[in-house]
């Protein structure tokens, strides 16, 4: 017992004369046990990126994007769809067929019937265009020219003129005006100003190369050039006059 008591005193008094020493005191080396415990790892942060949903990437073509605007081929297709958006005032589709100084054009021009149906003509335009006519319901007349070089792709249309139906205030130019109309094949234009009745007084028909109108009350004579033509008579309703349908009769002269 003695012996044990000895032991520990010993190792004390070693350890007190240690600490009061000069002599800097060494670090102890870490207990191995130490190094063993360890706590659960928190997630790594690469693992979060791989997990996650790649985000869609805008410039792919994707099933859920919008479809590729498509662009006819033929100078009469691509009209007749400028036209078709033009009614619809579908300024998007619009601006993918024509070109800025034909849609300037068409801006100037409101209030149209939207139907340009009447499919007139497609011609040679000074070699590298072509130009397309078409009518709406009124009788309005649009002029189209395409850039031949550019059909199936962007901006091929570069002009679009309108004619509009208008409607005289005195009865010598209404009755003008729909006289013209015959001579050039508008049967729209000459419906709007008179009626169907009217239109089909004139079936079978030849026109003259030109008229010169008479008025006498509410009838205009119609005498047409040269001498021996076929001439007509119009009943014209003053109260209808700068409006549409203003001629309600036609007739022999």
């Amino acid at each position: 017992m003695k012996r044990a008591i000895v032991i520990v005193a010993a190792v004390v008094c070693g350890l007190a004369a240690s600490a009061c020493s000069g002599k800097p005191k060494q670090p102890s080396a870490v207990p191995s046990f130490d190094t063993t415990v360890t706590s659960s790892p928190s997630p790594s942060p690469s693992v979060a990126v791989l997990t996650s949903t790649p985000a869609s990437n805008p410039q792919a073509g994707g099933g859920g994007g919008p479809a590729a605007p498509t662009y006819p081929k033929s100078a009469k297709d691509y009209v007749q769809a400028m036209l078709l958006a033009f009614g619809k005032n579908d300024k998007s589709r619009m601006g993918q067929l024509a070109a800025q100084a034909a849609l300037l054009q068409l801006a100037s021009h409101t209030g149209l019937d939207p139907n340009w149906t009447v499919f007139v003509s497609c011609k040679p335009e000074g070699g590298s265009h072509t130009l397309c006519v078409f009518r709406n319901a009124h009788g309005d007349v649009a002029s189209v020219k395409a850039t031949n070089s550019l059909l199936g792709q962007p901006a091929a249309i570069v002009e679009a003129l309108i004619d509009r139906t208008t409607y005289a205030s005195d009865a010598a130019g209404y009755a003008g005006k729909f006289g013209l109309a015959w001579q050039n094949g508008n049967t729209e234009r000459m419906r709007r100003l008179s009626s169907s009745s009217v239109v089909s007084f004139f079936s079978g028909k030849t026109p003259a190369n030109s008229y010169t109108p008479y008025v006498s009350g509410d009838t205009v004579t119609m005498e047409g050039l040269p001498a021996g033509s076929f001439s007509f008579k119009l009943r014209v309703a003053g109260a209808s006059l700068g409006k549409a349908n203003a001629i309600v009769q036609a007739s022999n002269t």
